[in-house]
């Protein structure tokens, strides 16, 4: 498992970091917390030592798994991220909801705390920036980063306080940010761990046309998932199985080595309710695409990603 370091802070982070949204259970449907906390033990046990997580993932639920999780563990070996909610980014709301979710972790510290969403009611990203670098400065934050934030909005941040990691939604079928803040990121030595590698599921290749999700599942209105852009995802996905066969490996392996191999992404979140999720999902790091290949799979996912329109975001059209 290789390891890298986050823009100019002092944290490293392997080469795929684990998600634990899809265990918080108010997104995705069908996480049971037992197999939950075994996944997370391990990806741990797999190398995979950096954890993310955040307090809308089940209004703490998933922050409180990874409490349970790693205890027995080195602290100082794990990597724990968690994020400040968009309606919460107002001066008097930073430090009271940081120190909540402290609580829901059990730690005295993290590792990485990234604001979630930019703001929504003109807060002044100068007071949210302001709060977390107090809270760096007193040893409770190692590195600061921003989720879902564009170049111009990332570039605004910087002037009151240091990022060091972007987190944006990032996969061969969504690539809305790539000549935006991921371009900024690369020329400007910023990490770029993206979320949703696996389109949600789609690139993983187990869903035929005209799925459907149980009620409750949070992809019924997500764009990806609406027609006929579904439709066409699976036959991008389709054309990706020779690919996937040339190499051995399966669509999601296959899928989730193109993200690792972007110049401009550093490593990848990977969400897993299953210990055997996991173990699928490491066999990523166990082989290379070659640059052939690379190139055409790269030109296919671009023909398809920017041709979408301009969703407003992954979550809904």
């Amino acid at each position: 498992m290789k390891n890298y370091k986050l823009g100019k802070s002092s944290v490293v982070i392997p080469e795929q970091v684990f998600g634990c949204w899809a265990i918080g259970g108010t997104y995705f449907t069908g996480a049971e917390d037992q197999k939950s906390i075994a996944a997370i033990k391990s990806a741990i046990e797999h190398g995979i030592y950096a954890l993310d997580t955040a307090p809308a993932y089940g209004g703490g639920h998933s922050e409180n798994l990874v409490r349970e999780a790693i205890k027995g563990y080195d602290r100082d070996k794990i990597v724990i991220s968690t994020k400040l909610p968009f309606s919460k980014l107002a001066k008097e709301d930073v430090r009271p909801t940081f120190e909540q979710s402290l609580r829901d972790l059990g730690q005295d510290y993290v590792d990485i705390y990234f604001i979630h969403w930019p703001t929504r009611k003109g807060d002044p990203i100068e007071d949210t920036m302001g709060e977390l670098m107090k809270l760096k400065s007193e040893g409770k934050v190692r590195c600061i980063g921003l989720s879902n934030f564009s170049k111009a909005q990332i570039i605004e941040a910087r002037k009151y306080g240091e990022v060091d990691v972007l987190q944006p939604c990032w996969s061969l079928l969504w690539r809305y940010q790539d000549n935006d803040s991921l371009a900024y990121a690369e020329e400007e030595g910023i990490g770029v761990i993206p979320y949703s590698p696996l389109a949600q599921g789609i690139l993983t290749g187990k869903f035929p046309k005209g799925y459907k999700f149980p009620e409750g599942d949070g992809r019924n209105r997500a764009s990806l998932f609406q027609e006929p852009y579904f439709s066409q995802a699976i036959d991008f996905v389709d054309a990706l199985r020779p690919f996937a066969e040339k190499y051995g490996v399966t669509l999601a392996q296959l899928s989730l080595r193109m993200c690792m191999q972007e110049s401009f992404i550093t490593a990848p979140i990977v969400g897993a309710k299953r210990p055997d999720q996991v173990e699928d999902n490491v066999k990523a790091c166990d082989f290379e695409i070659s640059a052939g290949d690379f190139a055409a799979i790269d030109e296919m996912s671009k023909k398809f990603a920017y041709a979408l329109p301009a969703f407003h975001s992954f979550f809904s059209a």
